[in-house]
């Protein structure tokens, strides 16, 4: 698990969840947007860092993970984002629950990309992405959701450029409230 190239530390959403955002895709079937594929609809926790060495990141994830029960999100809103004048995807949003907070602060240290501390954190998941270009006259309005599921496994996933867009490559995962050995020890 060592020379990883840019990774992050993330939530794999549950199938609940992916299937929510399947049914919100159905019904947006002309918009030019590349929705993301259900097994990597995930929320980041950790933003993306170069790590030269997965195995020390692994090994915290798995400390971590055994100190935390499996918990359950809730999203509450879709709209475009990360920039209101230029946006370039579709994302789900909601209140950061301090549990969620308290996972980060577990996690803190392992990128320099997380030392903007708490205030910046929002909670989201990346459901589509789209060409700001294309974003002219589409209907990018706010639009209220009530999804939500458990989350109960952290993983360590590698980012890999891809023609038809990032795809992302589990590295390593960890069940939370599970007191088990990582690997290679």
């Amino acid at each position: 698990m060592s020379d990883s190239g840019r990774v992050f530390v993330g939530l794999p959403a549950p199938a609940e969840l992916q299937e929510s955002v399947l049914r919100f895709a159905r019904r947006y079937p002309a918009l030019p947007f590349r929705w993301i594929a259900p097994e990597h609809l995930h929320v980041t926790i950790v933003p993306p860092w170069q790590c030269p060495d997965s195995g020390p990141v692994c090994m915290r994830i798995f400390e971590t993970a055994s100190a935390f029960a499996p918990f359950s999100l809730g999203f509450d809103t879709v709209s475009a984002g990360p920039h209101r004048r230029t946006p370039r995807l579709l994302w789900a949003t909601a209140p950061a629950p301090s549990l969620l907070l308290s996972l980060r602060q577990a996690l803190s240290g392992l990128s320099a990309a997380q030392q903007g501390g708490e205030r910046g954190f929002l909670l989201h998941m990346t459901v589509a992405r789209f060409r700001p270009e294309a974003a002219a006259g589409l209907p990018l309005e706010p639009c209220g959701v009530s999804w939500s599921g458990i989350f109960d496994r952290i993983c360590l996933y590698e980012s890999l450029p891809n023609p038809s867009g990032v795809t992302y490559r589990e590295l390593c995962s960890a069940g939370f409230g599970k007191a088990s050995a990582f690997p290679g020890n």
